[in-house]
C-alpha cells in the first residue's frame, strides 16, 4: 500500500512540473488563458453579487415569509389601475374581521422632503415616515436605542437612524431631545436604529407615530387610498383566499363594487410589483432584468472557456510528444484525463483567485455605476456555493474537451508525426458562437441607448427645459403672490406659477366626476392638479379648445380644464361650455389642452383635470430665460430669504425629474455597455491568441510568400479572411436573436423608438474592425522577419 501511494505522489508531482515547464516554455499563451478566465469570472462574481442583492430585498425580516402588503386593482373603461396604497382604516379592521392575520400595521412617508432642525443645524431631508406602534411586530429594524416593544410612548415620539444621530446630535446622547420639522411641529427623539438597510424595500431616517398624522391634517378614511398597510399572516396561510372576502366585506358595507383588494407576498415586493402607485413612484417589474444578467452571466463564461479550448487544441501538437511517451510508458487514457482536468481546474483556481482580486478592486466603481452597496461576505453560504459552482462549471466545461481530445492521440501516428492541432471546424464554431454573443449584446446596448435618447428627447407636450421648482413651505404658503410679483421684477424671470403636484408623479386621482351627457355605466378615473392662471404658460402647454384660465374671468374659480385624453374616455363631443363636476363641485369646461406627459413613458398618457382653488400649496416652478442661470439663482434665493427666511432655498431643474425616470433603465444601459465590451475584449483576446499561434505555426510559409513578392497587407488579407468570414457568419445567429428580445424589451414602454438597421450593421462593423485589429498586429509582426530567418524556422 506504502508503494502505491510513492508512486502516486512520484506520478502526481512529476504532473505539476510537467504542468509549470509547459507554463513557463508557453508564458504568451498562458497569460491569455488566465487573463481570460479571470476577467471572465470576475464579471461572473461581480453580475452573481448583483442578482444576490436583488433577491435578497427584505429577506433580512424574521417573519420575511409570513409578511404581504394589502394592494388593490381599480376596474376602469380603459383598463385596470394597479394601487400599493389602500384606506387607512382597512389593516385594523381586517386584522379584527379575519382570523387569518395575526397582525397589521401601517406605513406612510411624507410626499416631499422636510426641514429639519436643531439648535443651528438645518437639512432638508427625504426619509422622513410615519408608522403604527406594531410596525416592529412585522418588521425587524434593530433597534441602538429604545425599544421595539414600545417604540412611541406618546404622539409625539420620534425615531431616528444612527446616521442621522450622527449628523445632528455627534457624539451627544440623542434620546429625549427635540428637533422640529418644518419650524412648526415638534418631535421628541424616543429611539435608534440601526441605518436601514439598502435591501429594505421601505427606506427611512425618521419615522412619526402614525397617530399624529391625523392632527398634521390627514385624512384617514375609507375614501382615502393615501396609506400602505402591511399584515403578518399564520403560518401555513393561503393568502390567496383572503381576496374574495375582502372584496364581500367591502360589498356588503357598500364601500367599493369596482376594486379588487388582495395581498401581495413581501417576497414579491421588490422584483413583481407593477403599480401605478406605489410607496415612493410606480413601479415596473425588475425580475426580467435577474434573468437577463443570469443569462449575460453565463454568456461571459463561455467566451472565456471557448478561448481555453480553441487554444488548448489548437496548441495540442506541443503536447502530443509528451502524451505519446507517457502511453509507451504504460499511462492510459483515463489516467492522461486526469492529468490533464487536474491542469484545467489548477489554471482556473489560479484565475478565480485572480478573478477576487479584481473583484474587490473594481467593486467600488461597480456600485457607483449601478447604485447598489453589495460587498463580498466570503463567509455567506449562498455565496459560498455560487463560487464553488463557478469553478466547477468553468473547469469541467474548459476542460473536457481537451483533455478527451489530447488524451485520443495514438503514439505510433504521433511518432510518424501525422498529427493534427484539433478539428479547425469545431474551432470555427467556436469563434462564430463567441463574437454571435459579443455582437449580440453591442445590438442590444445599442438599441437601449436609443431608447433612453428616445424617451427623453420625446416631445412631452410641454416645455420643461428651464424651469425651476421647490416645495411651497413656510411663509411662501400666504405670501406666495408677494414672492412671485418681487421675483417677476428681475430680469431673466420669465414666468412663476403653482401646482399641487409634480408633472412627473401624481397620486391624486379619482372616479367620483360627472358630466353633461354621461352614461350611467361609464367610470373613468382622471387626475387632478390644483393649478394657478400661468401654469400652462409657463410650461408651454398648448391648448386643443377653448381658452386657459384668465384673471379677467372671476368665475374661472369653479371651472375646469381637461386634457385630450379625459375627453376621449368620456365620450365627448364638443365639451366646451359643458358641465363637469369633481368630487359635488359643479362647473363647467372652459378648455381642452393638447395631451402632455406627466408620467414616464412607460405609461400611456392618462384623464387629467386642472382646477384653481384659493389656497397655495404643492410646487412652485419658475421659468428663467437660461442666459444667466447664476445670476438669476441668486436673485431668486435674495428674494426667498426676505420673504422665507427660515427656510433655506432648495429650487432644482425639473428636467432632473424626468431624468429619474428611467434611473432603473440608465443602470440597464450602464450595465449592458460595460458587459458588452467586456464581451468584446474576450472574444478579441481569444481570436489574437489563436492567430498568434496560426501565424507562428505558419512563419516558413509567411517567408517563402514574401520571397514570391507577397507585402504584409497582402499577408495578412490572405490569414485574416479564414477567420473573419466566421465573424461575418456570427451576424447571422446574433441578429434575429438580438431583435427578438429588444423588441420584447421596448414593449414595457408606451412610446418607443423603432429598432432601426443602422444599429445591426454599426454593431458588425465595429466587431470586424476590433478583430481585424486583433489578427492584425501578430501576423503584420510575422509578416515583417526576414524571409532568410523565417525559412529556417520549424
Amino acid at each position: 500500500m506504502k508503494g502505491k501511494f510513492d508512486n502516486l505522489k512520484i506520478m502526481i508531482r512529476n504532473y505539476i512540473i510537467a504542468f509549470f515547464r509547459f507554463i513557463g516554455k508557453h508564458k504568451a499563451y498562458s497569460l491569455n488563458n488566465i487573463l481570460g478566465l479571470s476577467i471572465g469570472m470576475a464579471s461572473a462574481v461581480l453580475i452573481y453579487l448583483w442578482i444576490l442583492d436583488e433577491l435578497s430585498f427584505d429577506t433580512f425580516h424574521e417573519n420575511y415569509d409570513n409578511l404581504y402588503r394589502f394592494v388593490q386593482t381599480q376596474h376602469y373603461e380603459d383598463g385596470d389601475f394597479l394601487v400599493a396604497a389602500t384606506p387607512g382604516p382597512m389593516a385594523p379592521t381586517f386584522e379584527d374581521l379575519f382570523p387569518e392575520i395575526i397582525e397589521t400595521a401601517r406605513f406612510r412617508p411624507t410626499s416631499s422632503e422636510v426641514l429639519i432642525s436643531y439648535e443651528d443645524k438645518k437639512f432638508y431631508e427625504y426619509r422622513f415616515a410615519f408608522a403604527d406602534k406594531e410596525f416592529f411586530k412585522l418588521f425587524s429594524y434593530p433597534f441602538v436605542e429604545g425599544s421595539a416593544e414600545n417604540p412611541f410612548p406618546d404622539i409625539n415620539s420620534l425615531l431616528i437612524t444612527e446616521r442621522i444621530a450622527k449628523k445632528y446630535f455627534g457624539n451627544e446622547d440623542p434620546i429625549g431631545k427635540t428637533i422640529y420639522v418644518n419650524r412648526e411641529v415638534a418631535f421628541t427623539i424616543t429611539g435608534v436604529l440601526e441605518d436601514i438597510p439598502a435591501n429594505s424595500h421601505l427606506q427611512f431616517d425618521f419615522l412619526g407615530n402614525f397617530d399624529r398624522l391625523e392632527k398634521l391634517g390627514y385624512y384617514i378614511g375609507w375614501n382615502n387610498n393615501y396609506y400602505y398597510g402591511y399584515a403578518l399572516l399564520q403560518e401555513g396561510v393561503d393568502y390567496r383566499t383572503l381576496a374574495p372576502r375582502f372584496d364581500q366585506y367591502m360589498q356588503e358595507n357598500d364601500l367599493t363594487t369596482t376594486t379588487n383588494f388582495w395581498l401581495q407576498p413581501l417576497s414579491e415586493v421588490h422584483l413583481h410589483s407593477d403599480f401605478d402607485i406605489d410607496v415612493y413612484s410606480h413601479t415596473e417589474p425588475t425580475y426580467q432584468y435577474i434573468k437577463i444578467f443570469y443569462i449575460i452571466g453565463i454568456l461571459i463564461i463561455l467566451i472565456a472557456i471557448i478561448n481555453y479550448i480553441n487554444l488548448s487544441t489548437a496548441r495540442s501538437t506541443r503536447r502530443a510528444l509528451e502524451v505519446g511517451i507517457r502511453k509507451v510508458h504504460g499511462a492510459k487514457r483515463p489516467q492522461l484525463i486526469r492529468q490533464f482536468m487536474g491542469e484545467s481546474f489548477t489554471l482556473v483556481i489560479f484565475s478565480y483567485l485572480i478573478a477576487m482580486l479584481l473583484v474587490e478592486l473594481v467593486l467600488p466603481a461597480f456600485n457607483h455605476f449601478t447604485g447598489k452597496e453589495v460587498s463580498v461576505d466570503y463567509s455567506d453560504q449562498q455565496f459560498a456555493i455560487g463560487m464553488i459552482i463557478l469553478v466547477i462549471f468553468t473547469g469541467l466545461i474548459s476542460g473536457g474537451y481537451p483533455s478527451l481530445f489530447l488524451s485520443s492521440y495514438n503514439p505510433v501516428q504521433i511518432m510518424k508525426g501525422e498529427i493534427k492541432a484539433g478539428p479547425a471546424a469545431f474551432r470555427r464554431i467556436l469563434v462564430t458562437v463567441q463574437f454571435s454573443i459579443a455582437i449580440m449584446m453591442i445590438i442590444c446596448t445599442g438599441i437601449v441607448y436609443n431608447q433612453l435618447t428616445y424617451i427623453q428627447n420625446i416631445n412631452l407636450g410641454l416645455e420643461k427645459e428651464h424651469v425651476l421648482y421647490s416645495r411651497v413651505r413656510g411663509n411662501l404658503y400666504s405670501d406666495y403672490f408677494t414672492f412671485k410679483q418681487e421675483l417677476l421684477k428681475y430680469p431673466g424671470i420669465q414666468s412663476i406659477t403653482y401646482c399641487s403636484d409634480l408633472p412627473t408623479y401624481n397620486v391624486a386621482s379619482t372616479s367620483g366626476i360627472d358630466w353633461e351627457g354621461k352614461n350611467e355605466q361609464t367610470r373613468v378615473l382622471i387626475h387632478r392638479f390644483i393649478v394657478d392662471h400661468d401654469y400652462i404658460p409657463t410650461f408651454g402647454i398648448e391648448m386643443a379648445a377653448g381658452r386657459n384660465f384668465s384673471l379677467d374671468h372671476p368665475s374661472d374659480s369653479g371651472d375646469f380644464i381637461l386634457n385630450e385624453a379625459a375627453i376621449r374616455q368620456m365620450g365627448m363631443e364638443d365639451p366646451v361650455g359643458k358641465r363637469f363636476t369633481l368630487w359635488g363641485r359643479d362647473g363647467k369646461i372652459i378648455g381642452i389642452t393638447k395631451d402632455f406627459n406627466y408620467k414616464s413613458a412607460h405609461k400611456e398618457i392618462e384623464p387629467l383635470c386642472m382646477y384653481l382653488e384659493p389656497r397655495v400649496f404643492g410646487y412652485i416652478y419658475i421659468r428663467i430665460d437660461g442666459q444667466n442661470v447664476q445670476g438669476t439663482m441668486k436673485n431668486i434665493e435674495k428674494v426667498a430669504k426676505q420673504i422665507n427666511p427660515f427656510f433655506p432655498m432648495d429650487f432644482q431643474f425639473i428636467n432632473r425629474e424626468y431624468e429619474n425616470l428611467y434611473t432603473s433603465e440608465q443602470k440597464l444601459r450602464t450595465l449592458y455597455t460595460l458587459f458588452a465590451f467586456l464581451a468584446i475584449f474576450l472574444s478579441c483576446l481569444g481570436l489574437y491568441g489563436l492567430s498568434s499561434f496560426l501565424a507562428e505555426k505558419r512563419t516558413k510559409e509567411i517567408g517563402i510568400r514574401k520571397t514570391m513578392g507577397s507585402n504584409p497587407w497582402q499577408i495578412m488579407t490572405l490569414f485574416s479572411w479564414d477567420a473573419l468570414k466566421w465573424i461575418l457568419l456570427s451576424n447571422l445567429f446574433a441578429w434575429p436573436v438580438a431583435w427578438w428580445f429588444m423588441n420584447r424589451w421596448l414593449q414595457g414602454f408606451a412610446y418607443k423608438t423603432d429598432i432601426e438597421f443602422w444599429i445591426f450593421a454599426a454593431a458588425a462593423i465595429l466587431v470586424l474592425i476590433i478583430a481585424i485589429l486583433s489578427i492584425s498586429f501578430e501576423v503584420i509582426r510575422i509578416a515583417r522577419i526576414n524571409p532568410a530567418v523565417s525559412l529556417k524556422y520549424e
